[in-house]
């Protein structure tokens, strides 16, 4: 008779253990959305963390560059990834959480110096175009046979762009704003603008690894979570807290 308690009390143990392993996030440096220096450019970080929370799980990051944010779920050395666009490929090798982590748009930057315009992605061939490794628009620049230079981290870019080595560089445009103001003295922040033609709007979620056997149960708590500081207004001033910095 003492077999059955013995037994009941063994899974409990379990349950416990596993509700205090922590989520494990493998993200990159992309302020104000995540840093890993940064307390004041983590607005998703503290998204995801907060979600997470209310759900009764905590969150362990580890900050890597992106490539290797995206293959570590990929290979399921990590539990998920942030924030990453929806595309047909990343459907098929990663579970999606439902609810969006924020919205944003995507426009190209170039200083004001450059006499830049576009209407059409193909008058992009026009200029000097510059990427970050490990993003989509390597693939886009690749595919469209544009010719186009690669950069370790975004900031690298509007380096690039200062010193005239580049033209133009798509991001989006609150991340290009903080990047601006953080790396730049206040006079080099007002050589640069962006072209007002949005390329995208961009809509960003939480990638979760197939590798991993609760992924999908992961994504369920982290929408529920999402749900629950959206219902209660800690989603909207969480948000409005990161305005777009002007350079």
């Amino acid at each position: 008779m003492k077999y059955p308690a013995i037994w009941l009390g063994g899974c409990l143990l379990c349950s416990v253990a596993i509700a205090e392993e922590p989520v494990r996030l493998a993200i990159g440096d992309w302020p104000p959305y995540t840093s890993p220096s940064n307390p004041k450019a983590k607005l998703i970080e503290r998204i995801v963390t907060e979600a997470f929370r209310l759900e009764g799980l905590r969150t362990e990051y580890e900050y890597l560059p992106w490539k290797r944010s995206y293959l570590y779920v990929q290979e399921g050395k990590s539990d998920g990834t942030f924030p990453w666009n929806k595309t047909d490929e990343r459907e098929r090798e990663f579970i999606y959480n439902k609810i969006p982590l924020v919205r944003d748009e995507g426009v190209y930057f170039h200083l004001k110096s450059t006499k830049f315009d576009w209407h059409v992605f193909d008058d992009i061939r026009k200029y000097k175009v510059g990427y970050t490794i490990g993003y989509k628009q390597e693939q886009l620049y690749k595919k469209s046979g544009i010719e186009a230079d690669p950069a370790m981290t975004a900031d690298l870019n509007f380096k690039k762009m200062l010193a005239g080595r580049i033209d133009v560089y798509h991001t989006s445009k609150v991340v290009g704003y903080a990047l601006i103001n953080e790396h730049f003295t206040p006079a080099e922040r007002k050589l640069f603008t962006h072209h007002p033609k949005v390329i995208e709007e961009n809509v960003y979620y939480l990638l979760f690894s197939r590798k991993t056997p609760n992924g999908q149960q992961l994504a369920d708590k982290l929408d529920a979570g999402l749900q629950k500081m959206i219902d209660s207004g800690a989603y909207a001033k969480l948000v409005a807290e990161y305005t777009e910095p002007s350079p």
